[in-house]
């Protein structure tokens, strides 16, 4: 069974896969490595956790505008996440997003906090501004 998900998009394309839930916000610049994609901000909830590959679920960021070059430094290097879903993006958030080419959606109409689980699977297609949660 599936089901579907309306938001706004905020970056077009599309990816899918394992979703990775975040309950706090995350700072960029000085939490997440650039260069593994590895979360490094100790009190974070995914502290250790991996980016890469993943469908970030995030309330939102916290930190300076620098976080947006780490954003996309980890596109470069192929670390980040394949699309990453907020509940409300900033213009840090879009800036980073829409120069490193990442799908992302916020303003679901419901709380991704709370509809999706990290282990999820997610189909998100940025271009239409649709989630679909894949059971």
């Amino acid at each position: 069974m599936t089901a579907v998900f309306h938001g706004r998009s905020i970056c077009k394309g599309s990816a899918e896969g394992e979703a990775l839930v975040a309950i706090q916000e995350l700072s960029f610049l000085g939490g997440v490595d650039p260069e593994t994609g590895i979360i490094t901000e100790v009190d974070h909830d995914l502290y250790g956790e991996k980016l890469t590959g993943k469908i970030f679920v995030v309330p939102g960021l916290k930190g300076s505008t620098a976080g947006m070059w780490i954003i996309i430094r980890l596109a470069e290097n192929k670390k980040g996440p394949k699309a990453i879903i907020t509940r409300r993006a900033d213009t840090i958030l879009v800036g980073a997003v829409i120069m490193a080419g990442i799908p992302t959606i916020d303003s679901l109409s419901v709380d991704p906090l709370q509809t999706f689980k990290s282990g999820h699977w997610l189909k998100v297609d940025g271009t239409n501004g649709t989630v679909e949660r894949v059971e």
